[in-house]
């Protein structure tokens, strides 16, 4: 038999030598690598640059939803407490959560080209998470909107459930209409008034003064520590109320010596929509009608000179009434000068005069004016 070369079987018989095939399958590997390393990098390239651009929904944002934080920040609603700052703020967190593509479906913005606009079509999640953006964003909200309130201590709002607040924001100062926020919002309201709605509020009191066609009262509101009372009134035939101003308020009647009633309430309007009320009611008599005479400064009519005149006054009679004016003289026909003794007038005014009577220089004979049940005599 032959001896073998090579040093290794295999090669006298045709066959390759056993070292060859790890060197085909370690160049097959090589190429394989370096293959799988283009294809890698380009997508961690692709990738890199979906992520860096807000494509993926997550990371940064995009150019798009720059616009979008940019338009909803500058046109939502915010209550007064909250900064611009704020509504950026608040603004890139509902963005980062939902993205333009998400908030172009929910209707909350629309694009146009390059451009993106806020619409106001809030969503409740939506209006909630913008309205909790606000309260984290402001850095201590129980500070700024114990500000805004008014109120000595804020200790009391800091522990106020935030999302029970954001449910408030949602609903009072957006006016977002939504089952879960009104449900919140009425948590929230629970805790503040719990915290500062006063537990007493006693009713406002009424002095009543006649007046001319009505009846004048001057109203003291009770004292609450901390709270601004406002005072309003009704009368008894009105359903509607008005401002009590200064402490005083006018209750008209229809006519003098009348009854005027009222009912008046005291109340206190809280921030979050509480209202706590009182009530009173009072009564007062106005000025009875009146018809007298007073002698003018110089005579009405020159030409019958030396003469005096007289004007006839008014008050109390219903306005807008037609009431009819009869003169006489010693309880006769007043002999006037045009042939009339009696008159027709209007009543224009509470009130006013209606006529004048003229006579010579020393004149003193009885002379009586009637309207309507009363009557006004000169010499007075």
């Amino acid at each position: 038999m032959p001896a073998a070369t090579g040093g290794a079987y295999g090669t006298a018989y045709g066959l390759p030598p056993h070292h060859q095939p790890k060197k085909k399958n370690l160049g097959l590997l090589i190429g394989l690598g370096a293959a799988g390393a283009v294809v890698l990098v380009a997508l961690l390239g692709t990738g890199a640059w979906a992520f860096f651009t807000g494509r993926l929904g997550f990371g940064p944002l995009s150019a798009e939803d720059q616009k979008a934080v940019t338009a909803i920040a500058a046109d939502a609603p915010k209550p007064g407490w909250a900064s611009a700052g704020d509504s950026t703020c608040a603004a890139e967190e509902l963005v980062r959560d939902e993205r333009t593509d998400g908030l172009t479906k929910a209707g909350l913005i629309k694009t146009s080209g390059e451009s993106v606009a806020y619409t106001g079509d809030w969503k409740g999640q939506q209006a909630t998470t913008y309205a909790a953006g606000l309260l984290s964003c402001s850095g201590d909200w129980s500070k700024a909107i114990g500000k805004e309130w008014a109120l000595d201590d804020t200790g009391c709002l800091g522990d106020v459930d935030e999302a029970a607040m954001a449910g408030l924001i949602t609903t009072r100062d957006m006016k977002v209409a939504d089952a879960k926020a009104d449900k919140q919002a009425s948590k929230a309201v629970k805790e503040l008034d719990e915290c500062y709605v006063s537990d007493e509020l006693s009713a406002p009191s009424a002095t009543a003064t006649p007046a001319v066609l009505g009846v004048d009262f001057a109203v003291k509101a009770p004292s609450v520590d901390g709270s601004e009372v406002a005072l309003r009134a009704r009368s008894a035939d009105s359903s509607e109320w008005k401002p009590v101003t200064d402490g005083k308020i006018n209750i008209p009647v229809r006519e003098g010596g009348q009854e005027g009633c009222a009912t008046f309430e005291a109340s206190i309007s809280y921030p979050w929509g509480t209202t706590k009320a009182s009530e009173s009611e009072s009564c007062g008599k106005a000025k009875e009608r009146r018809l007298w005479w007073t002698k003018d400064k110089s005579c009405a009519q020159p030409k019958f000179a030396p003469c005096s005149s007289w004007t006839l006054h008014y008050e109390g009679y219903q306005l807008f009434s037609s009431v009819k004016v009869n003169l006489k003289l010693k309880g006769g026909n007043c002999r006037s000068a045009s042939g009339s003794c009696s008159d027709t007038a209007v009543v224009t005014r509470p009130s006013g005069t209606w006529t004048s009577w003229t006579a010579p220089k020393g004149w003193h004979d009885r002379f009586t004016a009637e309207v309507d049940g009363l009557t006004a005599v000169l010499p007075n």
